[in-house]
């Protein structure tokens, strides 16, 4: 008899732990591990962070990576999280590549690593070392051809070369000579400016074995790609990446200005600038099918909703902060009057991007301050 009742009570724990596995695998028990992502639940290191909080974004000239990085900046001020920040202005590198001596200390933080890195810098490898684990690595890209000629406008090329974009096409661009003789604007503007912004070496540019090298390495360190032309359907993407609400994703575009500063170009001009954008166009080429091939896994259709639900937000965001648009803004670019009586919340969604990052200073700044007050107290004999 006493069998029997052991053999049921068995039977009946079977059954409840069958139960209760089936409930969890459908999110009726939570579990605490939801957010949890894939190279975490892989790591061999102790998973502490259960969602992706921390970026570094890669922030490429001229492909709307100021609306993404207003975003980004948003996410880790409401967070508390802790931002590499330029000591002044909004370059942290570039001409020079990325190298932790460009880390100031006024910024800095205990362990000497970052939550988040969201300004322009020139990427290396050594970015890895002040990023904190489970670091996700994000970029932008943009096609190559429209990118050099809105390069070339908004940075007015043609003071500096004395000529409009189809004359500097015809004349400095001819051939690969003249190519090859053409300084970056600044020492950091020019051609194939994605692979330049991505670490690249311009001595590289015209060799298909070192472009095809560099690719696959951006391929290698990079987590998640967008693509300019579609950035809507990139940010809902990017929102299911990274577990994040879709309302995250709410922006008002930022340093952009409208197609009428826009040169029309011949087939044979546009033609040109692939050429000698050969490695950008093989770069863009390489992440536009990475890209579609994430549509495909995601679904088209549960995509568009995702776009068409992503616009409503951004509609209710321009009605609810917006009094006017002017384009104000550096280079005629597009700058937005607030309502008096607008939220918190708009004053930052609006802010640009120089502005935005002096007020991350002084966040930090205190910070790090009031840290340093508490490590000489405790170091006072």
């Amino acid at each position: 008899m006493r069998f029997i009742k052991i053999k049921y009570a068995f039977a009946y724990i079977v059954i409840l732990l069958t139960l209760m596995t089936f409930l969890i695998s459908f999110n009726f028990i939570p579990t605490g591990f939801e957010h949890r992502t894939i190279i975490e639940s892989q790591s061999t290191q102790p998973a502490m962070v259960t969602e992706n909080k921390r970026i570094f974004f890669m922030k490429t000239h001229k492909c709307a990576s100021s609306t993404v990085q207003n975003i980004l900046m948003r996410f880790g001020h409401m967070e508390n999280l802790d931002f590499l920040l330029p000591n002044m202005n909004n370059y942290i590198g570039n001409p020079k590549h990325f190298n932790t001596s460009m880390i100031s200390n006024n910024y800095s933080t205990v362990d000497g690593k970052f939550d988040m890195f969201v300004h322009h810098t020139r990427y290396s490898q050594e970015i890895k070392s002040v990023m904190r684990y489970g670091t996700i690595y994000v970029t932008i890209l943009r096609e190559p051809t429209a990118l050099f000629q809105s390069i070339y406008s908004f940075y007015h090329f043609d003071k500096k070369y004395k000529c409009n974009l189809t004359e500097f096409i015809t004349n400095r661009l001819s051939n690969k000579s003249s190519t090859n003789q053409i300084k970056r604007y600044s020492n950091k503007l020019g051609i194939n400016q994605m692979n330049w912004d991505l670490g690249m070496d311009t001595n590289d540019f015209e060799n298909i074995e070192m472009i095809n090298k560099h690719i696959n390495m951006i391929e290698r360190d990079f987590d998640f790609v967008m693509i300019f032309e579609y950035l809507d359907a990139s940010l809902v993407l990017f929102a299911h990446f990274m577990q994040w609400p879709l309302e995250q994703m709410a922006y008002l575009p930022l340093n952009t200005r409208n197609n009428t500063y826009k040169q029309i170009l011949s087939n044979d001009d546009v033609n040109r600038l692939i050429q000698v954008n050969m490695a950008d166009n093989m770069l863009y080429t390489r992440f536009v099918q990475k890209f579609k091939e994430m549509i495909n896994k995601y679904g088209i259709e549960k995509l568009k909703k995702g776009i068409k639900s992503l616009m409503a937000i951004n509609q209710e965001i321009l009605e609810m902060c917006v009094q006017s648009v002017a384009n104000k803004g550096y280079a005629r670019t597009t700058s937005y009057k607030l309502k008096a009586n607008a939220k918190t919340m708009c004053k930052y969604i609006a802010m640009n991007e120089l502005k935005y990052t002096s007020h991350l200073r002084e966040i930090q700044y205190e910070r790090q301050k009031k840290y340093n007050a508490l490590d000489k107290l405790m170091n006072d004999n």
